[in-house]
């Protein structure tokens, strides 16, 4: 889930302590989202707005010494991992692959893939990525992948030396393909671009050191901080 991730790697980026309640199939946002947080009976749907929510009750951002200009360019490097190239991300994952390489770990009953595959199928169409072919598709998500490559060059982090905000976002995606495509095209795809890989490993060394005890046991329970 690349907004969970996302979320959670802000969380510990600013410090705050969390707990992740891991019922959120069932307990879904008040849009329908999966990734929503709850503070002191506040209840915020989307990872986005959770964000600025956070920014606000515990008076942190780690944007604030950035130029108009830098915030504008993360901006657009976060809004075509998000809204463009996750939705390539889903169609190979969920849709061409049926979900068969993940739930090799998930076991999802096949009646409820079938849903899930049909469901997400209807809503890549309704993007406009869903419409292409499979080829065509991968295309789009290695020109992604190239200018997402060629903006990062040889800093250690989208902006430069620190990470900023837009840095959850893009791991958010980026881990799924690195680290959670089981021997899928994501994988195969994310690959071909070492400068992606590395930075992947870099995120998560400075904010997830405790990644494959939440992997393996389900879920980080507080900051690491």
């Amino acid at each position: 889930m690349p907004f969970a991730v996302k979320l959670e790697t802000y969380l510990r980026m600013v410090k705050v302590p969390y707990m992740n309640i891991h019922d959120s199939y069932q307990q879904r946002s008040s849009k329908g989202k999966l990734t929503w947080i709850e503070y002191n009976g506040v209840k915020v749907a989307d990872s986005e707005f959770s964000i600025e929510f956070i920014n606000k009750t515990f008076n942190v951002d780690p944007d604030q010494n950035l130029s108009e200009e830098q915030k504008a360019m993360a901006y657009a490097m976060q809004i075509m991992i998000e809204e463009h190239t996750y939705w390539a991300v889903t169609l190979f994952r969920w849709v061409y692959e049926r979900a068969e390489k993940i739930n090799q770990y998930l076991g999802i009953p096949s009646i409820l893939r079938y849903f899930l595959v049909e469901g997400l199928r209807k809503k890549c169409k309704a993007q406009g990525l869903g419409l292409h072919s499979p080829q065509e598709v991968r295309r789009i998500m290695i020109a992604d992948l190239r200018t997402l490559d060629t903006f990062l060059g040889n800093k250690d982090f989208i902006l430069g030396d620190n990470p900023c905000k837009t840095d959850c976002a893009i791991f958010g995606l980026l881990s799924q393909m690195y680290y959670q495509s089981f021997g899928g095209e994501n994988e195969t795809a994310i690959k071909e671009f070492p400068k992606l890989c590395s930075y992947c490993e870099r995120m998560r060394a400075r904010f997830w050191p405790d990644w494959d005890d939440c992997i393996t046991h389900g879920g980080a329970t507080i900051a690491t901080v």
